[in-house]
């Protein structure tokens, strides 16, 4: 009887994971070039931010009908509009089942599927007047006590995207200052509330590219330390970084001189001078950034 109540307990909990989506489509009346793909983030949801247009939308699990197969997320309520502070659905394989209800057409839809809470909530994103970075990454950002709030940096709106943002300047770990190499965004020049921070803490900024507005207060992470240019998308919530060209900051104490270009054992990524990403030590200075982290300057004669 016990093995029996387990069989039960396992079956249950296996076909809830197994509810769970791994691609989610758009698609109907609503969707001006046809179906698209819905954006997963790293959290588990599901993003989409484009143009949609009065009609009816459908939100469905493969990218294309099949019967038997696809999955509709059907609002639980008659006439669901898309814009929303967060309306349940349920899975259904019925292709005629109600969608939800897009009242105008515009540019600057965006929606959220939750589904693990199996909600969607929608708005229309308008851009933000302004953005800036705060933190201890740029020279004079912090002190040793707090990260400085007038001191933050304004990024360059871009003339043809409103929602895009760009920044450039020097991006290093500085000694006696809160948290070294960290930052984070705002969207006004004190703390909140409109914030962006990365999924996770400590993500290093050359490979992040989605971020978040609000939520838990994660920072980015500087380890090459250099010369960056930063662009922000709000709509899509997307971040790229670019490094321009490498500095040797002051914290760098040693210099290595090494008569070969052996590549160091722990050597993660080397750099050049101008930012250049090398398999080897050239001749010259290399900034070399370690597996654990640390940056040293090694020259090869």
């Amino acid at each position: 009887m016990i093995r029996f109540y387990f069989s039960v307990i396992f079956s249950f909990l296996f076909s809830c994971v197994a509810a769970q989506p791994q691609e989610l489509w758009a698609t109907g009346t609503a969707l001006p070039d046809g179906p698209c793909q819905l954006v997963l983030r790293p959290d588990g949801k599901f993003r989409f931010a484009g143009a949609l247009t009065e009609g009816e939308l459908q939100l469905m699990t493969t990218s294309t009908y099949q019967e038997g197969v696809t999955q509709f997320l059907a609002p639980k309520l008659v006439d669901s509009y898309l814009i929303n502070y967060g309306l349940a659905y349920t899975l259904t394989t019925d292709k005629n089942s109600a969608g939800w209800v897009v009242p105008f057409s515009e540019d600057s839809y965006r929606f959220i599927v939750d589904t693990a809470g199996r909600t969607v909530r929608g708005e229309l994103f308008l851009p933000w007047n302004e953005l800036l970075i705060a933190g201890s990454a740029f020279p004079g950002g912090s002190d040793n006590v707090e990260w400085k709030r007038d001191n933050m940096q304004p990024f360059v709106r871009d003339h043809e995207d409103p929602y895009v943002f760009e920044w450039t300047g020097e991006l290093g770990i500085y000694d006696n200052v809160v948290e070294p190499g960290h930052f984070k965004l705002e969207g006004q020049m004190t703390w909140g509330p409109r914030e962006l921070h990365p999924y996770q803490h400590d993500e290093d900024i050359l490979e992040s590219t989605q971020l978040r507005i609000g939520g838990d207060d994660t920072k980015w992470q500087v380890k090459t330390p250099g010369t960056y240019r930063l662009r922000v998308n709000l709509f899509t919530e997307t971040i790229h970084a670019e490094l321009l060209s490498v500095s040797a900051s002051p914290y760098q104490q040693t210099t290595y001189i090494q008569t070969t270009n052996d590549t160091p054992a722990a050597a993660e990524h080397i750099y050049d001078l101008q930012g250049n990403v090398h398999q080897h030590l050239t001749r010259g200075l290399n900034i070399v950034r370690q597996a654990d982290g640390t940056i040293r300057k090694v020259m090869v004669k």
